[in-house]
């Protein structure tokens, strides 16, 4: 697979974040928001620039705070059900892999509720610019907000505030290679229990679940937890069916997956396999092959429309 036809679904919908942002802000810049098209960087380089300019470290700042309001949009659906910041981060890490981006966000635990993070550039590439980083950390401050349900605290490392109990402040030029701080509460999402009931209808009560967040890295204790049993009697139950943890999750990414590769028209290959919740593309693809008998790009010939062919 080209990387040019990998590359720009994130950025695609970071595009249309901006432009939802900045409209909530009644700032016309201008800007055309993709479809799931593609944006050349340089041209996302300069309307951010342009914006900042024009209008003030804030204005980017406060494009984050569209995010509540958007149209259903996948990549963000996925990022926001996740249990709690580190759970965020860790899907944050592997939208990058699918989506080949010249930037990343470092992230290193300092504490129980702190995390420091910095915007780079991947390997040997040009570092982001100043505007990229303002929007990238205050989107990951704000998808933190919407996961914990609960104001963080974004600061850098000289201690000038960017954010805090729910108000974005200015501060001030970003010194090169420089990162902030995001104090969070440590609250993890809570998830209502069911009835274990029959062993029939629990696996496919947990085939459900699973299928809801394909994202996440399951253990027998979450699934049993759900299910209001103890992780042994769990797993002796799904061992009376022939089943096991792996088995259901694997059956459920490649549900999900089949399910995106038959849409008319359908998301890119390797948005689909980020969505599955798969680790990277290869991986996708191997196990998709595997599970259905054929490749990812093949079952979507076969069994989607024409006008899906854009992966």
């Amino acid at each position: 697979m080209r990387a040019q036809e990998t590359d720009d679904f994130a950025s695609a919908a970071m595009m249309r974040l901006v432009a939802a942002g900045l409209a909530r802000q009644g700032i016309a810049a201008g800007l055309r928001a993709p479809g799931g098209a593609h944006l050349p960087r340089p041209e996302k380089q300069a309307a951010l620039a342009a914006i900042m300019a024009a209008h003030g470290r804030l204005a980017v700042m406060q494009i984050a705070d569209a995010l509540p309001t958007m149209p259903p949009e996948p990549v963000l659906l996925a990022l926001t059900r996740a249990r709690d910041v580190p759970d965020l981060l860790a899907r944050w890490h592997r939208l990058e892999t699918f989506s080949h981006g010249s930037h990343r966000v470092r992230a290193r635990v300092q504490g129980p509720r702190e995390i420091a993070l910095k915007h780079e550039a991947r390997g040997k590439g040009a570092a982001p610019s100043e505007p990229e980083t303002v929007l990238v950390l205050s989107v990951l401050a704000r998808l933190a907000e919407l996961v914990q349900q609960a104001p963080v605290t974004l600061s850098d490392q000289g201690g000038r505030l960017w954010r805090k109990a729910g108000r974005w402040f200015d501060p001030g030029r970003l010194a090169h290679g420089s990162g902030v701080i995001l104090h969070h509460s440590g609250r993890h999402r809570d998830e209502p229990t069911i009835t274990a009931g029959p062993t029939e209808a629990l696996a496919t009560r947990l085939r459900e679940h699973l299928t809801a967040d394909p994202l996440r890295r399951w253990t027998v204790k979450d699934l049993a937890d759900w299910a209001g049993l103890s992780a042994r009697t769990l797993q002796r139950r799904l061992t009376e069916q022939g089943l096991s943890l792996s088995r259901l999750v694997a059956e459920a990414r490649l549900q999900v997956a089949a399910g995106y590769l038959v849409e008319k028209p359908g998301p890119s290959l390797a948005q689909i396999g980020f969505l599955a919740g798969y680790s990277d593309q290869a991986h996708f693809t191997r196990a998709f092959a595997k599970g259905v008998g054929t490749s990812p790009r093949r079952y979507r010939e076969e069994f989607g429309s024409a006008s899906s062919l854009h992966s």
